[in-house]
């Protein structure tokens, strides 16, 4: 068996669905989160990828993967999410089928699976909004060392955490900064600027 077959996929399970979320996942019912399938099959996107890592196998793998979970979940408002072995570029885990929105589900099995391991994760935002202070918290916990999100729109964010952040405090000027005018998007990136001055945090689009 291939070392990128060797993965632990979580997801529906046995677990009663009901109907509503197996409409929402269906293929391009969101037109707002569908993607550019010419822009994610381009060299221009690839490109992005090509200096994430000083691994070019790695490289290949994030961009790889990076493609499937877009043409997984175009048109629709659910989240991917894989994390990589930073050395080899195999994939330990995957979770491909969440049934609520902007959430990945770490259970005990997938927690036990990544815990003192060398990862690189990357998931995907419908909305293609940078990292949220949860993505950034969870990187903290789980001592990952390289994260990124995949938007839908083509844009690739690479992140990072060292400390814990106050999503209070997050909120508080996220909120201020949206009533001062900007728009959601806008909004985020300032605050999650205005974040990194207090704590050890980083984040940029590649």
């Amino acid at each position: 068996m291939s070392k990128y077959k060797a993965e632990l996929t979580f997801g529906l399970g046995n677990s009663k669905i009901n109907s509503m979320n197996l409409e929402q996942q269906r293929y391009g019912r969101n037109k707002n989160t569908v993607i550019n399938h010419t822009y994610i099959e381009s060299g221009a996107y690839r490109r992005k990828f090509d200096k994430i890592t000083d691994n070019k196998e790695v490289n290949r793998v994030l961009y790889l993967k990076a493609k499937e979970m877009l043409n997984h979940r175009s048109g629709t408002l659910f989240e991917d999410m894989y994390w990589i072995d930073a050395d080899s570029g195999a994939v330990i885990a995957s979770v491909l089928n969440e049934v609520k929105v902007k959430s990945v589900n770490y259970n005990a099995v997938l927690i036990k699976s990544i815990k003192n391991r060398n990862v690189i994760t990357l998931h995907t935002h419908p909305h293609s909004f940078p990292p949220s202070i949860d993505d950034f918290n969870s990187a903290f916990k789980h001592d990952y060392k390289l994260c990124l999100v995949i938007c839908h729109d083509g844009k690739v964010f690479k992140y990072g955490a060292y400390e814990e952040c106050n999503k209070d405090l997050y909120l508080i000027k996220l909120v201020s900064f949206i009533q001062d005018g900007y728009n959601d998007y806008e909004a985020q990136v300032m605050t999650l600027n205005y974040m990194a001055l207090f704590f050890n945090i980083w984040f940029e689009e590649v």
